[in-house]
């Protein structure tokens, strides 16, 4: 497994042709905490609650009519679980369906349930979702973790979740050697189960391994609009939270800091516009416990020139720790604008959060996000789409201009009229078509219909 790291490592550009010294000032730099007492901030003046909290007044008096049971992750920093907790939450809310659970096992050995993600009330609903015995049937079982499991269930309909970011079913996240040789060939799954992908892009690499297009259900995720919204009144709070100046220009960017999200690209691109505006400041968010995102971050570092480092690092915060769903609302507040140059991505949920609080976004154009993007609250990186070969399979990334990068990143800094128009378009934008209950909606349609 390490040698196709490296493989796709090198296939990426992301191995530095002049290694650094061993330690490099980012080891000595903190790492930042951001732990606003929310019990005292602005959150609560004047501003309505997030929706999560009322879900059960949401419930109508409906007598459910389908029953769904939901296999998968809950209570853990990953998108897999983020994404399945918000659609759980969307589900009790409807009076048409009836959901039980059956918790999946973690994929790592080293991960570990974390609690708070969620706010109280919303976990208290999550918790007391009735678990479903292994052999119950119902109308629908829907899966939504790794590894994939491609089996028929005993319920009358079978449905998958999972990204393909590099369109291609991983082998190691299809454990039957069978099903493997399939996909590799495009003969596609034995049983007759669908598949739900949140991205065009991602669907493509299911379409390869031989899904007939009827099983594959493309639903876009969703954000909640109550949590994910624009506080101006928080700005300056947030700002000084994290000892940022109000006159400082904040470029933001959320991930695992592993090479499909191109922060090798962001912080190149960045070295060369913080030469330029001296008064600009980067920060990223990872997850250390799930990716050990600080030590992909410190290796990242190395390749910024070493006469650049400094620069870089005295305007560089980083958070590592696990946010809960509002500390992220809280730090889109202090941004100026979100920036993803990524080189593969299964949907991308921080860019649409970031056109929900109202932030300008800049990110690769050619790729999932290309489906809920439009030119009045984002700027596209051009790239080109690449493939390459690790063992028997084949990959499909992108590869961003950095040049084009750091080209709208300056203009972002320098055009506060697209800045003003994004404010106003993105959270529209987002209300209007990409809310949970959207995602839920278009969900059912697709596997119950």
């Amino acid at each position: 497994m390490q040698s196709l790291v490296r493989y796709i490592r090198r296939c990426l550009g992301l191995v530095a042709g002049r290694r650094a010294p061993a330690r490099t000032h980012f080891l000595d730099v903190p790492e930042a905490i951001f732990e606003p007492d929310l019990q005292s901030d602005p959150w609560h003046e004047g501003l309505a609650a997030p929706s999560e909290i009322d879900v059960g007044a949401r419930i109508t008096n409906l007598c459910p009519i389908r029953n769904i049971i939901v296999q998968g992750w809950r209570f853990l920093p990953h998108s897999y679980a983020i994404v399945n907790q918000w659609q759980l939450l969307a589900l009790l809310r409807r009076g048409d369906i009836a959901v039980k659970v059956q918790d999946a096992p973690f994929y790592r050995p080293h991960w570990h349930t974390k609690e708070g993600v969620f706010e109280p009330l919303a976990e208290q609903a999550l918790r007391s979702i009735e678990t479903a015995p292994p052999d119950e049937r119902a109308d629908l079982t829907l899966r939504i973790s790794v590894p994939f499991d491609f089996s028929a269930s005993s319920s009358g309909k079978t449905a998958i979740f999972g990204t393909l970011e590099y369109q291609t079913i991983d082998d190691k996240l299809c454990p039957d050697p069978e099903l493997r040789q399939r996909f590799r060939q495009g003969l596609g799954a034995i049983t007759d189960v669908k598949v739900v992908t949140p991205s065009r892009w991602s669907a493509e690499g299911f379409y390869k391994a031989g899904f007939r297009a009827e099983q594959v259900v493309v639903i876009p995720h969703g954000v909640d609009a109550d949590t994910f919204r624009p506080m101006p009144k928080l700005r300056g709070p947030v700002r000084r939270k994290i000892a940022v100046s109000d006159e400082e220009f904040v470029f933001l960017s959320i991930g695992a800091m592993t090479p499909n999200k191109g922060v090798d690209l962001l912080l190149q691109a960045f070295s060369e516009v913080s030469r330029r505006f001296p008064n600009t400041r980067l920060i990223l968010k990872g997850v250390n416990s799930l990716y050990h995102s600080r030590h992909r971050l410190h290796r990242i570092m190395q390749k910024v020139p070493l006469q650049d480092q400094r620069r870089v690092l005295s305007r560089l915060t980083y958070f590592g720790a696990s946010f809960s769903n509002r500390q992220v609302a809280l730090l889109f507040q202090a941004a100026d604008a979100y920036v993803s140059s990524y080189r593969a991505e299964g949907f991308n949920m921080p860019v649409l959060e970031a056109a929900a609080c109202g932030i300008p976004v800049i990110c690769t154009r050619g790729g999932a996000t290309d489906d809920f993007v439009n030119d009045a609250f984002a700027r596209r990186i051009e790239s080109k789409r690449v493939s390459f070969r690790a063992g028997e399979q084949e990959f499909v990334s992108l590869a961003p201009d950095l040049d084009h990068l750091i080209a709208l990143m300056t203009a972002a800094i320098q055009n506060r009229a697209w800045r003003d128009m994004a404010a106003e378009a993105g959270p529209k934008h987002v209300l209007a078509n990409y809310t949970w209950d959207h995602a839920v909606d278009k969900l059912l349609t697709g596997l119950l219909n």
